[in-house]
């Protein structure tokens, strides 16, 4: 059995990532010309370069994560679910509203928040004095292999 979780990174996080590559290897152009100069040879240049030409012109960028640990199932309780669902369909402006839009306490809210976070499934954004919860999975896929 695997779970497959799919993540679709945010345009945020494609900016920085840009801005990363940006600041290390100056422009596109210069990385282009050091791929020609290596003819190649590094994979990290290469990955680097089709990435970031890619998202240039406008892919979509996501992470693809297998979790093969049954104890994920200890995880994704039905009400963790709920959250989840929510998540995907709506953007709280905090944990507390969240709690309130889903008719739950606080503390049990945050509580599986956190659960869902450490397997990727969640994103919490620390906005001052609140965390703004986000849905970091768009789509979660169980199958049972042989």
């Amino acid at each position: 059995m695997k779970i497959r979780i799919t993540k679709r990174r945010k345009s945020a996080d494609i900016e920085g990532l840009m801005a990363a590559w940006e600041k290390k290897y100056g422009s596109q152009v210069s990385l282009h010309q050091k791929l020609l100069i290596s003819k190649c040879t590094s994979p990290e240049l290469m990955t680097d370069y089709v990435l970031w030409n890619s998202l240039s012109q406008g892919a979509e960028f996501q992470d693809i994560i297998v979790v093969k640990d049954p104890d994920i199932f200890e995880v994704l309780t039905p009400k963790r679910m709920e959250i989840l669902e929510h998540l995907m369909g709506n953007e709280p402006a905090s944990i507390r509203s969240l709690a309130g839009a889903i008719h739950r306490n606080y503390k049990n809210t945050y509580d599986d928040l956190t659960a869902l976070a450490r397997y990727g499934l969640i994103d919490i954004v620390p906005r001052g004095r609140s965390s703004r919860p986000s849905a970091a999975a768009s789509k979660i896929e169980i199958t049972f292999d042989p």
